[in-house]
């Protein structure tokens, strides 16, 4: 088998091609999840469940709630009632 090494010519810095931009990416729909809480239950706790049932959660009530996109925590906030739905009111955003 015959190798041979490949070399490629340098790019000059003027040479750029067009950029995507922040329009291109704008429009990628992307699932954001908000975090009530978390619980760890066993298999036989999991398998008793039934409607009426109870699990507690991590989290204080009152305790804002985590937003997250891609499970990577972005945002902090608090429930409210818009129409007949739940929202997100965002009072902390997570920079890191």
């Amino acid at each position: 088998m015959d190798v041979k090494n490949v070399h490629f010519p340098e790019l000059e810095e003027g040479n750029k091609g067009a950029g995507l931009g922040d329009k291109a990416l704008g429009e990628i729909p992307i699932e954001v999840t908000v975090e009530l809480g978390r619980s760890k239950l066993s298999l036989r706790e999991i398998l008793d469940l039934k409607e009426g049932s109870i699990i507690e959660l991590d989290r204080l009530a009152g305790e804002p709630l985590d937003l997250k996109v891609g499970g990577q925590l972005i945002a902090q906030g608090e429930v409210v009632a818009i129409d007949d739905y739940y929202g997100l009111r965002i009072t902390n955003v997570i920079i890191k």
